[in-house]
Order: C-alpha cells, then sequence, then structure tokens
C-alpha cells in the first residue's frame, strides 16, 4: 500500500467537503488531483502485480536450481558407481578421489583431571 495515494484521497475527500470548490486554475484544479490519484492507483496496482509475477519466477528458479543439483549429485553418484571413488572420470566430474580425502583426526580428551607428582 501507498502512504501517499492513502493520504491523497482522504485530502481529496476534506477538498471535496469544501463548498463553494476551490478553484486553482488550469491543471491545478480538483478534476486533476483526482486523475493524478488515479493513475497512482494504476501504477501502484502494475507494480504489485509486476512484484507477484517476480516472486512466481523466483519460485519456478529455485525449484529448477533444486532439480539441478538433486541431477548433479545424482550423476556423480552413477559415476561413481561405474568407475569407482578413484577413477578418473570420477575425478572428471567434479569428485575428490577417496583416496586423497582428507581423514578426520579423532582428538583424544580426558575427563579425569590431570595431576602432578
Amino acid at each position: 500500500m501507498s502512504p501517499t495515494l492513502d493520504d491523497g484521497w482522504r485530502r481529496l475527500e476534506r477538498i471535496k467537503a469544501i463548498d463553494p470548490p476551490p478553484n486553482f486554475g488550469t491543471g491545478f484544479g480538483i478534476a486533476d488531483y483526482e486523475a493524478n490519484l488515479n493513475e497512482l492507483k494504476v501504477c501502484l496496482g502494475s507494480y504489485n502485480t509486476s512484484i507477484g509475477a517476480t516472486d512466481q519466477f523466483l519460485t519456478q528458479l529455485k525449484m529448477k536450481e533444486k532439480s539441478v543439483r538433486d541431477m548433479r549429485e545424482r550423476i556423480l553418484t552413477a559415476i561413481a558407481f561405474i568407475y569407482g571413488k578413484d577413477s578418473d572420470e570420477y575425478v572428471a566430474a567434479g569428485g575428490i578421489r577417496k583416496s586423497e580425502r582428507k581423514k578426520r583426526s579423532v582428538k583424544m580428551t580426558s575427563s579425569a583431571p590431570m595431576t602432578e607428582n
């Protein structure tokens, strides 16, 4: 919603309540002000419609990206199944050789307090 449009309609209603109606001159009358408000209303409606369409495109884009990521992962898994995770084909497809992966080091922590002699 537009605060300017809301305020404009309230102002127009108040101006229309003035008797006799004020005359500000050509291009600056109550009818011109009302026409300007109507143009703003149409513009705001078009804007809101385009935002809705953009949101739909964004939703479609996110769904397509998810589909591509899923397919990419499935293709890499299929290549690993056919050629193995240490193969050149697996590396060419973007995988990291199983033999070259970093192994996690497990740190041993003692819960017993250290004692000094």
